[in-house]
């Protein structure tokens, strides 16, 4: 399905319901929160691979160029397991590596600067991998990933979503019922059955459950004392 086809399914769901639900309307507030809500209720549809070389002497993989839409990483492998087949190093090397920290790998002495095969990395803040230790020899890791949905806009409707197509049909119906939540008391009812329908269980009952237990203290008046 592409991006014109969720909207016509979310236009049939709404009633075909141009003339309060304009086409921009469903792209901003009901796709595109629909992919990003399915891949926080189901992270695994969004799984991403993509291989990447790390030249000799390189220990920074700046996540921002080679996965650009990484939100989460899941394992970072010395060798290409992008297909079934995996292939090994030029140096026969295949395995992960072990995520760490630099707290820890900080009690080797001069750290930085020691080289060998890869054994671990860790993340520096949202977009820098490091590798540990420095590769002597250009080396070719695969990093395997959770991707934030790409955005559609009235420009690329053309696209299909990233999502397996199985779950395109989805895309839609949750978008539609994201939709009629906005209608206010009338709607939400509606609304609510449509989601309990799609996932088989109200997914904000948990969140209705813990509102109750939650204590916040009273706001003081403006020059009460502390």
């Amino acid at each position: 399905m592409t991006g014109h086809d969720l909207v016509q399914r979310i236009w049939v769901r709404l009633g075909e319901n141009t003339t309060f639900y304009p086409q921009t309307e469903v792209v901003r507030s009901g796709i595109n929160p629909a992919q990003r809500l399915l891949c926080l209720l189901k992270p695994e549809v969004l799984v991403q691979r993509v291989a990447a070389t790390v030249s000799a002497e390189q220990v920074f993989v700046d996540l921002r160029t080679v996965a650009p839409r990484c939100a989460r990483l899941d394992r970072v492998v010395l060798g290409d397991v992008m297909t079934d087949a995996p292939a090994r190093s030029a140096y026969g090397e295949l395995h992960d590596l072990l995520p760490t920290s630099l707290d820890k790998i900080a009690w080797q002495r001069d750290w930085f600067r020691q080289r060998g095969t890869p054994r671990y990395y860790y993340l520096h803040g949202r977009h820098w991998l490091i590798v540990y230790k420095r590769p002597q020899a250009e080396r070719t890791i695969t990093l395997i990933y959770r991707a934030i949905p790409t955005a559609f806009t009235d420009v690329n409707l053309s696209d299909s979503p990233a999502f397996a197509e199985a779950w395109h049909p989805l895309v839609a119906d949750l978008g539609a019922a994201l939709l009629l939540l906005k209608e206010g008391s009338t709607q939400v009812e509606k609304a609510l059955g449509m989601l309990k329908m799609l996932f088989g269980a109200d997914i904000l009952s948990g969140v209705a459950q813990e509102l109750p237990q939650q204590h916040t203290r009273p706001t003081q008046p403006v020059g009460a004392p502390a």
